[in-house]
């Protein structure tokens, strides 16, 4: 088997080497086409174009009924060539992320798009058509596969302003609560602030969490369906409720898809470990008033053992350090108009995946002498019935719905020496319902254009069922829900546009947005949003957005139960002798509260006429995150003698007081002392128990540019940057110091980019990647430790060969930059920075698909 993967090694590189050519820039939207239509009907030559070009067209029947198109012959962009078609008609066309939308005249004040349009949502905002005051970053279908990245995870993580930390494949052992993974899941973690603080839609809908920490896996969407990501690192709770608290990550799936994809790829590391094999389909079919789209995805990699990486020769030779993935994922997207005032639509998404790990302990030998394995199987669905219907004027209104559910089970063992020396289970089982009724459309006309509304009520259901066991005996268990209700409202008020002519600018546009929510357990919370977008001249605007937003606590935070330990009070205070003792409480507290934040961000988008082709976007954005859920002493060492914890110590406690506090603990009371318990005994009651206590504040800038320049015979240069600096801080009591997050180990660094290059011609396209960041340091020790940070280069080519054949190569980390090692207490312990560093290394796949 090592002879044969290395032979397919070698085999990979060369057909990498020879399919490192340029490939071309498709879906662009300043691509040149051939264009060669006789006069006909619009709609015909409209379909057609966009067809072509790979873009989502909306317009209504009634709107382009009985216009007929002039004759189109020759090279044009998509844009020039509609442009062409629509001039001198009373229809208006706007370019937007991939979407052509085309409407009449009259109805740029007065009417919104119908019920036919109501796909033409921009994340941010329940308000068709309005323009939100925050920059809204896309990444397209053509983006993802000139990439040559396999799922959406992948996709994310090469992000800068996302940090890989939290829920993702590889996360090492004990780096941080917050960096767990019990499932093999991708979770989105906008800045750092943690998996549970973005909020991740599939077209607007809500997704189950998955495992304990309230994320959601954005692996499980197939990459194949999907259309482009839009992400909105801004708070908006006030337009889409908790977690939104550093932004929203909504996936768009393609809509006007007609045919017949197959497509296979394969790839290995070149160090060794995590082959992978991936196939899927996709089919699509269009009609006069609807589609249907229906996507396969398998995915699977072998592990990384530590055995196969020289930087983890302290570990045990079986331990992963990548665990083993088996994915399949499929998803079905039906819409369908009824009549002109009613579309119906429903998305459903099914996975089902495996994930394997081994922990050791001791390194050197063929089977670690002590160490675990665990074996996860998950299922996720999720179905989402949406119905939309123009009720008069311009309102319309939608009826969303969704039910989701993820279920992990995973099944391990302890050994000693090769032998099980015990077996256990957990179950983590995570629901949601949601059903929301809502309206939108215009109130009034304005001379800038109509000043116009969203309003809606709705009901949200989430439950966790965690069951943990250990020799068949049930150590954890938790069934929880919680009922969500709320309401919302949104204005968008334009006040200048660029037909006022108007010596104070172009374009100026105020909004407002407001929601309640009541849930149970937690209280209730208003959340109001301000936003202001201004257009001094045209290729300029300026944005603002200030906003509070919320985050739930966990079931798992808010209601695993704590433990009661009896301990020597000489270690938590000087001034007490031996044998006396205290009672220590730790886990889960109670009356815990929604987290709270508020948040502000400026941008400035340019866009020059005089260099058709360059975009360019900046921002600044601060968060102030308070109430966050957190142990209030890290270490108990002298607490009593401390006084910014006064709060937490409870001196002389009386009989009653430990009584109840050991009635309530889990599993009663722990003594930890070689004495039995007497309360008389007990000088001190210490309660460190989880709770809404520390501050974190997360500033910095956001850079992205685009510029893509067409040369001769149908050539495309393109360039890419996009860059993040960030800076993070927590304290967790007052009187406490308040301590760096990024650029510290085991959280973002302070820098990150990406930088890309692509070259395309009508058959061959190139990209390069550059991904840099700056160093990070290790302070969890008395020495200090300062390493740089990771810096790789990607390379991926597509080759267009005909008869609908597209073959493609990938190069990660071309120059196989290995992790930088960190101070471990022990071999258990992961010897690097997974949530920065990538165990990978270099990793080679090649890629063929058929197109029907």
């Amino acid at each position: 088997m090592a002879k044969s993967r290395g032979q397919l090694m070698a085999a990979l590189m060369t057909s990498a080497a020879l399919a490192l050519a340029p490939t071309p820039s498709s879906a662009q939207d300043r691509e040149v086409f051939q264009f060669d239509f006789a006069a006909q009907d619009l709609s015909a030559t409209l379909r057609s174009i966009t067809a072509k070009a790979g873009l989502e067209l909306y317009a209504s029947a009634e709107d382009v009924a009985g216009i007929t198109a002039p004759d189109l012959h020759g090279s044009f962009t998509a844009e020039e060539a509609i442009e062409r078609l629509v001039r001198g008609t009373s229809l208006s066309v706007r370019f937007d992320k991939g979407a052509v939308i085309i409407r009449r005249q009259v109805m740029a004040r007065s009417e919104a798009p119908s019920a036919l349009q109501g796909d033409v949502v921009v994340t941010g905002t329940r308000i068709q058509g309005a323009e939100i005051a925050a920059p809204v970053m896309t990444v397209t279908a053509a983006d993802i596969r000139k990439a040559g990245q396999a799922d959406l995870g992948e996709v994310t993580r090469s992000l800068p302003f996302n940090f890989a930390g939290g829920q993702s494949p590889g996360i090492g052992t004990s780096q941080g609560a917050a960096n767990t993974n019990v499932n093999g899941a991708s979770s989105v973690n906008l800045f750092g602030l943690g998996p549970n603080a973005t909020l991740t839609l599939l077209d607007g809908n809500r997704l189950s969490y998955t495992g304990i920490n309230a994320a959601v896996d954005i692996s499980a969407i197939p990459v194949a369906a999907v259309e482009r990501v839009e992400v909105v690192a801004d708070g908006a709770s006030a337009i889409y409720g908790a977690d939104a608290v550093a932004g929203v990550v909504n996936v768009r799936l393609r809509r006007d898809y007609d045919g017949v994809s197959v497509m296979s790829r394969i790839g290995a590391a070149t160090d060794g470990g995590d082959f992978q094999q991936q196939y899927n389909v996709v089919a699509g079919q269009k009609w006069a008033s609807g589609g249907i789209l229906a996507t396969y995805d398998y995915l699977s990699n072998d592990p990384i053992y530590a055995a196969q990486r020289r930087y983890a020769a302290k570990m045990a030779s079986d331990a992963t350090l990548y665990p083993g993935i088996i994915r399949h994922s499929g998803l079905i997207r039906l819409f369908q108009d009824v009549g002109d005032r009613v579309s119906f639509s429903l998305d459903a998404l099914y996975k089902d995946s495996r994930q394997d790990i081994i922990q050791g302990f001791v390194a050197g030998q063929p089977h670690f002498a002590f160490g675990a394995d665990a074996h996860a199987i998950s299922t996720n669905f999720s179905i989402a019935p949406n119905v939309s219907v123009k009720v008069g004027g311009d309102w319309v209104v939608r009826l969303t719905s969704s039910y989701a559910q993820d279920k992990t089970d995973i099944a391990s063992s302890v050994y000693s020496a090769g032998s099980i020396i015990s077996s256990g289970t957990r179950r983590y089982n995570n629901k949601s319902a949601s059903i929301e009724l809502g309206g939108e459309g215009s109130i009034i006309d304005l001379p800038a254009g109509p000043l116009r509304a969203a309003v809606g009520i709705g009901h949200r259901y989430i439950g966790l069922d965690l069951v943990g066991t250990n020799a068949g005996v049930v150590l954890q268990q938790l069934d929880r829900h919680r009922n969500n209700d709320f309401v919302y409202g949104e204005l968008y008020l334009p006040m200048l546009s660029a037909d006022m002519h108007s010596s104070f600018g172009r374009a100026l546009s105020l909004s407002a947005a407001f929601r309640y929510e009541r849930n149970t357990g937690v209280g209730s919370v208003a959340l109001p949003k301000l936003g202001l977008i201004y257009t001094p001249f045209d290729g300029l605007t300026f944005k603002g957005s200030w906003g509070r937003s919320f985050r739930l606590p966990t079931f798992y935070q808010q209601y695993l139960g704590y433990a009661a330990v009896l301990d020597d009070a000489t270690y938590y205070g000087a001034r007490y002798p031996a044998g006396t003792t205290a009672l220590v409480l730790s886990g889960a507290g109670p009356n815990m509260k929604p987290e709270r934040s508020e948040n502000w961000t400026i941008s400035a988008e340019i866009n020059p006429a005089a260099l058709r082709g360059l975009s360019a976007t900046i921002s600044y954005f601060n968060f102030d995150y308070n109430d966050r859920v957190a142990t209030p002493a890290i270490s108990s060492r002298g607490i009593i003698d401390n006084p910014i914890y006064a709060s937490l110590v409870t001196v002389s406690p009386s009989t009653a007081l430990l009584q109840a506090a050991i009635s309530g603990a889990t599993v009663g009371l722990q003594n930890a002392t070689d004495q039995p318990y007497d309360p008389a005994n007990v000088v001190a009651l210490i309660d460190d128990r989880d709770r809404n206590v520390a501050h974190q504040n997360y500033h910095g800038v956001n850079l992205a540019i685009r510029y893509l320049a067409h040369l001769s015979q149908g050539q495309t240069l393109g360039f890419t940057a996009d860059g993040t600096w960030i800076a993070s801080t927590q304290q967790l009591l007052p009187g406490l110091p308040t301590v760096d997050l990024a650029g510290t180990i085991f959280n973002p660094p302070h820098w990150r980019g990406r930088f890309g290059v692509s070259y395309g011609t009508d058959t061959l396209s190139i990209a390069g990647y550059a991904n840099l960041s700056s160093h990070l340091t290790d302070n969890r020790t008395t020495a200090v430790y300062r390493f740089a940070g990771p810096s790789t280069f990607d390379l991926a080519a597509q080759f267009k060969a005909g008869h609908g054949f597209e073959l493609g190569a990938t190069i990660n980390n071309l120059f196989n930059q290995r992790p930088k090692a960190i101070v471990t207490g022990s071999a258990y312990q992961t010897p690097f920075d997974t949530t920065n560093y990538s165990p990978i290394g270099r990793f080679i796949s090649i890629s063929v698909r058929k197109s029907w």
